[in-house]
């Protein structure tokens, strides 16, 4: 039941949020075979430096609420140079709450884009946090475009690994929708407990 109410409450935020303006909003759901994902980002543009995000994930099995996955993160950002930006985040995500400084270097080209973030996650501890985010979008014809993005992410502390995650998408994109086949691996306390869904993605671009 907590696990709803998270889900509710994020996608409630998220169409409250479409009324502001200089917003963006793109939403990625996942049907697998083991659960279903919910996942946004929602960007608002403050000015040419500072900008506000939100991501928020939500992972439930279809028939039970034991491996929920739940990740929710507000992230002011300030632009040092085009490419350079400096952040803090608050969120919430397995198990507590969570507070973030990082440093993200991001390239944006017309058919590919490619960031990479580096800083410290507290969380009952600090650990060193890493991120890649790598988008590629070709041509296929004159109305569709290939689509493929990774999305990776781990944390590192004197433990070892306790926390990371990949996602993979393949598909098309048509206009601002995309489709396609989708894999969600996730690990805990140094890969001791892993999961994995594997199926089917919508992406939509607002």
């Amino acid at each position: 039941m907590k696990a709803k109410i998270i889900a509710i409450t994020a996608l409630a935020s998220a169409s409250l949020s479409l009324n502001a303006q200089q917003l963006s909003y793109t939403p990625d759901l996942v049907l697998g075979h083991r659960s279903y994902t919910y996942m946004h980002n929602i960007n608002y543009q403050l000015n040419e430096r500072l900008k506000l995000n939100n991501l928020t994930l939500f992972d439930t099995e279809y028939n039970k609420d034991k491996e929920n996955i739940f990740f929710i993160r507000n992230t002011l950002s300030y632009n040092l140079t085009k490419r350079l930006s400096a952040n803090a985040a608050l969120g919430m995500k397995n198990p507590g709450a969570f507070f973030s400084i990082y440093l993200q270097y991001k390239i944006i080209q017309s058919s590919y884009s490619l960031s990479y973030s580096i800083g410290t996650t507290y969380q009952k501890g600090f650990s060193l946090e890493q991120s890649v985010s790598f988008e590629y979008t070709p041509y296929l014809t004159e109305n569709f475009k290939g689509y493929f993005s990774v999305l990776a992410i781990g944390n590192l502390d004197d433990s070892g690994y306790p926390r990371g995650l990949q996602f993979v998408r393949l598909g098309v994109k048509q206009n601002k929708m995309m489709y396609g086949v989708a894999s969600n691996f996730d690990q805990f306390n140094n890969g001791k407990k892993t999961l994995e869904n594997i199926g089917a993605f919508v992406k939509y671009n607002f």
